[in-house]
């Protein structure tokens, strides 16, 4: 008899589950589910929470949180319908604030969801699916798919909420920080705040966290930012941050948060304030010297150090992620030494600056720069791993004044050297005499079928000097008058009067045994892709008789 009451129980659990965790398409259009939105959903979370005990039963099960937080708003309810809240934490988790046995967690979902549904239906009100309905929530293919934008606190986002008069300032002084920055106290057992030692969240809120650290990346977000957008909602405060899925990572909306941003930035003259944290204005990076005495301090031979202007990368970076991808505490040095060390992942100081194909090294992240349409019509044909000269390196790496040994020096005066040097830079692109760039230069090479195209050099030339005025990146490293021709003259010393095209490229249909194009294709190469790259309207790439005049019959 025991035993039948057991058997008898959980034949109920299990129908119970399959008809609660998720919606059918028509029980959700009954929830106000947005059709106009279409399959793609930034709110859809596939409930799969058994599957880190066991293997599901039944598939994972579709839910819509944005149609469920209107349904809840709409009977004058709030979160704590489905996440419980202790003190001032409320749990992600629904019903609960840890995970039980997979029994455990198919009774608080049974009888959360269905318990709504079925109080929602005797009232007569639109709801989810009842008991027994197990497809219409548990579906191996889902109508619906999850589509989300991006969702990151860049720059901009980053000086909405400091900037806030809204958000409380933190005790006795004139900044918000501490509430969102906290960190664990050993001794009091509890987050604290300290001032100047703030982290990005994750640091210590990872994929799988770790020590104390209770709460991964996702519910560190979603409890600290949605909880507090709640409050001040609640608060009927003028201006607070989005509550719903889509408010973050709905593709329109992140266009129009976008949109905002560029207004924003328009309306306080373009640049951000920096943040309220004294970082520094100037850095001298230098290869440090080894841990172990008896190892080679050396880095590729004598390099001189880089001086970096942090100031000038705060905002032309996204966030200061960008560059400190694990911690704000430590220089890139402490992790990524000249030998690699297991805390930089073994990935050497000088692979971590020069890596063209990391978007967090130096290299990598001004490759991406060149991509900008002003850039791109001389980078996209040059070649992208390889160092062009010696003068390239001398660009970053400087020889301080008097060729001081930086390993000499104390940090405070690293931090002088470093300023002295960026004033040097150039802060305008340097060029040739007008005069010494020719005005134009006929290409005859189809002179047989066409007239000779007249190639305006010199407003090439100038052009492309024009749009790097106001670019600090472009002039730093535009820093001789040759170097804007480099890219067309490639491969080539730099010289007022490089060789011509015809003296590499032969007259051919076909290409040269070391792989180099044809004359014709060089020049259709070379002037095409560029007029690709800087998206140009006119002459469009494809437009021949803009260049090509053809010669009339007789």
């Amino acid at each position: 008899m025991a035993n039948g009451k057991k058997l008898l129980r959980l034949s109920s659990i299990l129908l119970v589950l399959a008809g609660v965790l998720g919606f059918h398409m028509e029980a959700m259009s009954m929830v106000g589910t947005p059709q106009a939105e279409g399959k793609q959903r930034p709110d859809l979370i596939m409930i799969d929470d058994i599957a880190a005990q066991g293997k599901l039963e039944l598939p994972a099960v579709v839910f819509l949180h944005d149609a469920h937080t209107k349904a809840v708003a709409e009977q004058g309810k709030d979160c704590t319908a489905c996440h419980q809240k202790n003190k001032d934490v409320t749990s992600l988790k629904f019903m609960r604030y840890e995970d039980g046995t997979p029994d455990e967690l198919k009774e608080i979902y049974h009888n959360g969801c269905i318990s709504c549904h079925v109080k929602d239906a005797a009232a007569g009100k639109k709801t989810g699916p009842q008991v027994g309905e197990c497809r219409s929530c548990h579906q191996a293919d889902p109508e619906y798919k999850a589509e989300r934008a991006k969702a990151s606190m860049d720059n901009t986002l980053h000086f909405r909420h400091w900037d806030s008069k809204i958000i409380k300032n933190d005790a006795g002084q004139e900044t918000n920080c501490g509430s969102c920055h906290h960190e664990y106290n050993e001794q009091s057992k509890k987050l604290v705040y300290v001032k100047g030692q703030e982290e990005s969240c994750t640091v210590c809120h990872t994929a799988k966290p770790e020590g104390d650290v209770k709460l991964n990346t996702s519910e560190a977000f979603h409890g600290q930012c949605v909880t507090c957008h709640m409050e001040l909602a609640t608060a009927k405060a003028k201006k607070f941050g989005p509550v719903q899925c889509a408010g973050c990572h709905g593709l329109a909306e992140a266009a129009d948060i976008k949109a905002d941003d560029a207004q924003l930035l328009k309306k306080i003259g373009g640049v951000l304030p920096r943040l309220p944290r004294k970082q520094p204005d100037a850095v001298l990076l230098t290869a440090p010297a080894p841990k172990d005495a008896s190892a080679k301090t050396e880095v590729k031979g004598k390099m001189y150090p880089v001086a970096f202007n942090h100031k000038a990368h705060e905002n032309n970076t996204e966030s200061c992620g960008s560059c400190h991808h694990q911690t704000l505490k430590k220089s890139c040095s402490e992790c990524h030494t000249a030998q690699g060390s297991k805390e930089g992942a073994y990935i050497t100081l000088d692979k971590a600056m020069h890596n063209p194909d990391s978007a967090q090294s130096c290299v990598g992240c001004h490759a991406l720069k060149q991509k900008d349409p002003n850039c791109a019509g001389c980078h996209e044909l040059m070649a992208k791993k390889t160092i062009q000269s010696e003068a390239t390196c001398a660009v970053c790496h400087e020889v301080p004044q008097n060729d001081t040994d930086p390993a000499t020096l104390e940090a405070s005066a690293k931090a002088d050297v470093a300023a002295a040097l960026i004033i040097e830079r150039p802060t305008s692109p340097t060029m040739l005499d007008t005069a010494d760039i020719p005005e134009f230069v006929n290409i005859d090479v189809m002179s047989n079928e066409y007239k000779a195209s007249k190639l305006p050099h010199r407003k090439i030339v100038l052009t492309l000097v024009e749009n790097m005025k106001g670019n600090s990146l472009a002039n730093t490293f535009h820093s001789t008058p040759l170097t804007v021709c480099a890219s067309c003259h490639h491969n080539s010393p730099a010289s007022k009067t490089p060789p011509t095209c015809a003296s590499c490229h032969a007259n051919a249909s076909q290409k040269t045994k070391d792989g180099r194009p044809a004359l014709k294709a060089a020049y259709h190469g070379q002037c095409m892709t560029c007029h690709e790259s800087m998206e140009l309207k006119k002459p469009v790439s494809t437009d021949c008789s803009s260049c090509h005049e053809p010669k009339k019959n007789g």
